[in-house]
């Protein structure tokens, strides 16, 4: 026999009392739920925030990184050629490669969208034409 909030048990009380109990404890029990999830969100919230941040850094430390590799071939060249003319030629290949590699991309855009959909919606305009004639 389970023993209410205030010493009663369940079977003394009349239903309208026995609803009242259920719905306060179903409400009692929306709130801790509600504060569980808000407490959740909070810490995922915090976790999330923390892992942009080394993200972050890490990108920023990725950069640096690929800057020195490009400066490598530039001082390596300048043993040979002026250093104005080895950071040119090696900023010039980038370019260059960057172009064409932007330029296959770019040829790989969807030039016409949805044209499955375009195609489907076209048969059934024609199919409810056909229907309604």
């Amino acid at each position: 026999m389970e023993t209410l909030h205030n010493g009663t048990s369940a079977r003394e009380l009349s239903n309208r009392a026995l609803i009242k109990e259920i719905t306060g404890k179903v409400s009692v029990l929306a709130q801790k739920e509600f504060e569980l999830a808000k407490a959740e969100i909070r810490a995922d919230l915090k976790a999330e925030l923390t892992m942009i941040k080394v993200l972050g850094f890490a990108a920023i430390a990725a950069l640096i990184g690929v800057n020195l590799l490009l400066v490598a071939p530039i001082l390596a060249l300048a043993l040979v050629i002026p250093g104005w003319l080895a950071a040119l030629a090696v900023g010039g290949g980038i370019l260059v490669t960057a172009a064409i590699v932007g330029y296959i991309g770019w040829r790989r855009h969807v030039t016409r969208p949805l044209l499955l959909t375009r195609q489907t919606l076209k048969e059934d305009m024609q199919w409810v034409k056909e229907r309604l004639a």
